[in-house]
């Protein structure tokens, strides 16, 4: 009763096929990884870009409001005999009504805002290449 050397072949080829799955699955790891690496800089410069525009702006803004806007209430006030706390009212109204549309615009802006879009490319051509391999 020979077991033959069936036993062997079959045990190493298995080992080989699962050393060569964990590789590929190695160098897919990698290079998804790699990716994300890429478009997470890319995605860094832009928020940072973003950030320093929109802080740039703020400032430049509020400092030239508070050094006007005394001088247009008082500006006003002295042209329509409106008394100064009435004009200030409706300029702060008015402010806030910018501000609302401002945010309505920032959160649209901030729905399209796209990162990673490669990534995810990739993750998803991965899916579907796996669904129709696993179907063969």
């Amino acid at each position: 009763m020979e077991n033959g050397p069936t036993a062997p072949t079959a045990s190493a080829g298995h080992s080989s096929r699962v050393a060569g799955l964990l590789r590929a699955v190695a160098l897919y790891v990698e290079a998804r990884g790699r990716l994300l690496q890429i478009e997470g800089q890319e995605a860094g410069v832009k928020a940072s870009s973003l950030t320093g525009h929109v802080v740039l702006t703020l400032a430049s803004l509020v400092i030239g409001w508070m050094l006007a806007t005394p001088a247009l209430i008082w500006m006003i006030a002295e042209r329509s005999g409106w008394h100064w706390a009435k004009v200030a009212l409706c300029g702060a109204g008015a402010h806030l009504f910018i501000c609302f549309i401002l945010l309505i615009a920032l959160k649209a802006r901030l729905k399209r805002l796209r990162l990673f879009e490669e990534t995810f490319n990739q993750f998803r051509r991965d899916r579907e290449w796996l669904a129709s391999t696993s179907n063969d």
